[in-house]
């Protein structure tokens, strides 16, 4: 038996077994805490918090409109003028340039998934890996 299993087994029966059989014998009672008294007086009641008092709304300060650069007549509406006619935007797409395209390199992959690439994948594993007795 090595010192890891003996430790193992310590831990659990410290940890897991003894508070288990504890639990068990006291089933009916409340666990209490060893020289803690058995009766303790009732805990007083919390005193009512005070409800928080709702803010005022500030008096406005009185500002006077501000001054129309018309003089408004009577019997003018108070309506906007009607907006110019707007004119709905023409959707365009962007034409692909052929030359863009077929200029463009294939990307080289960093990852390739042949044969000699994944030999070599694995002999990098076992040579990157932590050793047994690590």
């Amino acid at each position: 038996m090595s010192l890891d299993d003996l430790i193992g087994l310590l831990f659990l029966l410290f940890f897991v077994i003894l508070p288990a059989l504890q639990g068990l014998g006291r089933r009916g009672a409340p666990p209490t805490p060893p020289g803690f008294p058995e009766e303790l007086p009732a805990p007083e009641p919390l005193p009512r918090p005070k409800p928080k008092a709702k803010p005022k709304p500030r008096p406005r300060p009185a500002v006077p409109p501000p001054p129309s650069r018309e003089p408004q007549r009577e019997g003018e509406s108070l309506e906007r003028a009607p907006s110019p006619e707007r004119t709905p935007l023409e959707v365009r797409f962007r034409e692909a340039a052929p030359e863009e395209t077929a200029q463009k390199k294939p990307r080289k992959r960093l990852i390739t998934t042949d044969r000699e690439s994944l030999l070599k994948g694995v002999i990098w594993h076992e040579i990157l890996k932590k050793p047994r007795g690590w």
